[in-house]
């Protein structure tokens, strides 16, 4: 098995990978396979031979400071073997390397959904993206905006630091550069009651944070 990065996907390639992307995520969730491309993400893919494991799209926020790791997937028949590890790390390698970044940020279902048998289990992907070194951002409700024919989903945002934790302004302002540059929102966040956070601390929060 290889990671690399790609520019220019074998038609073969991209079709394995448009079959995985169209099947490792909701619906609602899924923005135009194509359409991607159009924003000039990095690229990064495991394969065994001609076939393909996962992948990892990912953008850098120039005018944020931040990563964006927009998916990560590994094929159902691949996933426990450290595919989606190697990936998530060389990913962040590539994003740190000549950027002096904050963070990297993405989104995941929030802990409350249905686990899905193609999906996963929400629960299980935030402790796996926890022991790389992620965290929840606790105290604000996101929103994914709405990619048509849908509406508005709610996610989970996790932030990555890159050096230190932030503070609570710090990462208001992580979030509202996010939203800004990531999904072209202007919002203003509140910064109180906003932090880091891992899974167990999520027991007894109420259900209503900031929006």
């Amino acid at each position: 098995m290889e990671i690399q990065e790609v520019e220019n996907w074998p038609d073969e390639l991209r079709e394995q990978a448009r079959a995985l992307y169209e099947c490792s995520f909701p619906t609602e969730e899924l923005r135009d396979f194509d359409g991607l491309f159009e924003r000039n993400p990095s690229i990064l893919v495991a394969r065994k031979g001609d076939v393909l494991l996962g992948f990892s799209i990912f953008r850098v926020l120039e005018e944020a400071s931040l990563g964006y790791l927009w998916y990560l997937c590994v094929d159902q028949s691949a996933r426990g073997g450290g595919i989606g590890r190697q990936l998530y790390k060389r990913t962040l390698d590539l994003l740190k390397n000549g950027n002096h970044l904050k963070g990297l940020i993405f989104e995941v279902e929030r802990l409350d959904s249905e686990s899905h048998p193609v999906y996963g289990n929400p629960i299980r992907r935030v402790k796996f993206y926890e022991r790389l070194g992620a965290r929840l951002v606790l105290g604000y409700d996101y929103r994914q905006p709405p990619i048509p024919p849908y509406g508005e989903v709610p996610l989970q945002l996790m932030y990555h630091p890159i050096g230190g934790a932030p503070s609570e302004a710090e990462l208001a302002r992580i979030v509202e550069d996010f939203l800004r540059w990531g999904q072209g929102v202007e919002k203003e966040v509140r910064s109180r009651g906003l932090r880091l956070g891992c899974y167990t601390d999520t027991a007894g929060m109420s259900a209503s944070p900031q929006g």
